[in-house]
């Protein structure tokens, strides 16, 4: 997909201009609270960015609301384009790379709009056992998401695999229901521990929706902060809450626009819950290495 800006001028995304086809077929999803109108120019277009987005909708809106409006629309020449507002922000040779656009633009705007929760880079679980929750940072490429599947599949439910959304006064997680991000490398891995998986067809190439998510707000009680190894024995190792904040401040989306809700809540963060270093390595022993942090009798409330 070919980009021609990551940000969107706010009038742009709320213009009608005549480019983005007024008589296009939309929906309307709600994004962490901002609500916008998504359409496509043909009813194929239409139902696949409706099942990548069904963590946020649709939901019913007035028929004459004034919003954001994005759109997929096909050229003549078969490509596809990621319009706001009638105007082409992204172009790509098939669908699925317009759609893999259109989802990053309305995620990424979602999380800009929410200075009111703390925003980190990692996976979010609630454990199988009881109400607590376990966040997995790291970047990009670390194994987020192949441990937030694996540990799935023992019953931890998923608030999200990228990002993790914390309430700065609770410190409670909130659900971020956005598709999965899942490479062959990744299935490959997941299929050793369980088997063969029906993947789902409805989805655009390279993502999953998980069949549940955690519902209920809970608290944090381990930060496990995630480093990758081609070593075949993960390990395992407590650290300080002084390297735990450092870590999780550079992962956080939230310091660059309000550095101070960021602060405090990784100092209260990093007090409430128990912080580890996993050098991951095999998958199954990475799990089992999870498994037996949340179980432990002193693991916390």
């Amino acid at each position: 997909m070919t980009s021609r800006s990551n940000e969107v001028p706010e009038e742009a995304a709320t213009a009608d201009g005549a480019a983005s086809g007024p008589d296009l077929a939309r929906e309307t999803f709600d994004m962490l609270g901002w609500h916008v109108a998504v359409g496509a120019s043909s009813d194929q277009a239409l139902d696949a960015a409706r099942n990548l987005l069904r963590g946020f909708g649709p939901i019913a809106a007035k028929a004459d609301a004034d919003l954001p409006r994005y759109d997929l629309t096909q050229t003549p020449e078969g490509t596809w384009e990621v319009r706001v507002g009638g105007e082409v922000v992204g172009t790509g040779d098939n669908l699925d790379l317009a759609l893999d656009s259109l989802d990053y633009l309305l995620i990424t705007g979602a999380l800009e709009r929410r200075d009111d929760i703390f925003q980190l880079h990692g996976a979010a679980l609630c454990t199988p056992t009881r109400r607590a929750g376990i966040v997995l940072v790291g970047e990009s490429g670390v194994g987020k998401t192949t441990l937030t599947l694996g540990l799935m599949l023992s019953g931890f439910v998923p608030f999200t695999d990228d990002v993790a959304l914390l309430e700065p006064t609770t410190l409670n997680l909130q659900p971020l229901r956005r598709a999965f991000h899942v490479n062959d490398e990744t299935w490959s891995l997941i299929e050793g521990l369980s088997g063969p998986l029906a993947r789902e067809q409805d989805l655009p190439s390279g993502h999953f929706m998980p069949p549940q998510w955690a519902e209920s707000p809970v608290p944090v009680r381990w930060i496990v902060l995630l480093d990758r190894s081609s070593s075949s024995q993960p390990r395992l190792a407590p650290v300080s809450q002084a390297a735990a904040a450092t870590a999780m401040l550079g992962q956080s989306m939230s310091v660059r626009r309000v550095a101070r809700v960021a602060l405090r809540a990784t100092a209260r963060l990093t007090e409430q819950a128990r912080c580890y270093r996993l050098v991951t390595g095999d998958l199954a022993t990475s799990i089992n290495a999870i498994k037996e942090l949340v179980a432990a009798p002193d693991a916390g409330a």
